[in-house]
């Protein structure tokens, strides 16, 4: 067996087990093993993003406690907790991030949310959330940009103080979300597009 693919299976396996300590539950946490109850993570934007952005002149305003990275590169959250992230057996589980972004247009006139987030993990893998499109919330989650697992444990992946280092793992915009981007903001987003590059650590220490 491979390094990479041991290294691949020890992770698993952590993740698997990860409980969340019971300081944090008497927080609130819910009870149940976790993914990463701590961390952070960041998106750095894709260059051809951020051009499409620009070019229709969209405001980028973060939505607390998500901050800007410096330059307006991208976006940086901490990992929160709420109901539904723990790992069962029909969802591998994922990790909730609170807080998001609004991107704006005067030239279209529209909006496009995401205000509180998740990183999946199976059977769907990406970035998802509950978008808010033209002031219009959707009743589901949404799968708005998805990575590959090959790419979860590329390069830049290993062991961090308390935890694990991830990759810079390369997201593309799914379907829905090249389409609510174009529909908000007049862009001409395609599935499959570079949307960013996300980067973090996954704690078990607080």
């Amino acid at each position: 067996m491979k390094v990479r693919q041991l290294l691949s299976v020890l992770f698993a396996v952590l993740m698997c087990w990860t409980v969340a300590p019971g300081a944090a539950r008497a927080a609130g946490m819910p009870s149940g093993p976790y993914v990463s109850p701590w961390g952070e993570a960041q998106v750095e934007w894709a260059p051809g993003f951020k051009a499409a952005l620009a070019e229709q002149e969209v405001a980028i305003t973060p939505i607390a406690p998500v901050h800007a990275l410096p330059g307006d590169s991208g976006i940086k959250s901490d990992i929160g907790w709420t109901s539904g992230d723990h790992i069962d057996l029909e969802e591998f589980g994922r990790v909730y991030y609170p807080g998001g972004v609004n991107l704006s247009s005067p030239r279209s006139g529209g909006s496009w949310t995401m205000d509180e987030f998740y990183l999946r993990f199976a059977p769907t893998r990406g970035l998802s959330s509950y978008l808010e499109v033209n002031g219009v919330k959707s009743e589901t989650e949404q799968l708005f940009c998805s990575y590959t697992l090959r790419d979860a444990f590329g390069p830049g992946w290993g062991l961090a103080p308390g935890g694990i280092r991830t990759a810079r793992v390369p997201l593309t915009l799914t379907e829905v979300g090249a389409g609510t981007l174009n529909e908000a903001l007049g862009t001409s987003f395609e599935a499959g597009d570079a949307f960013g590059t996300l980067s973090g650590t996954f704690r078990y220490l607080p």
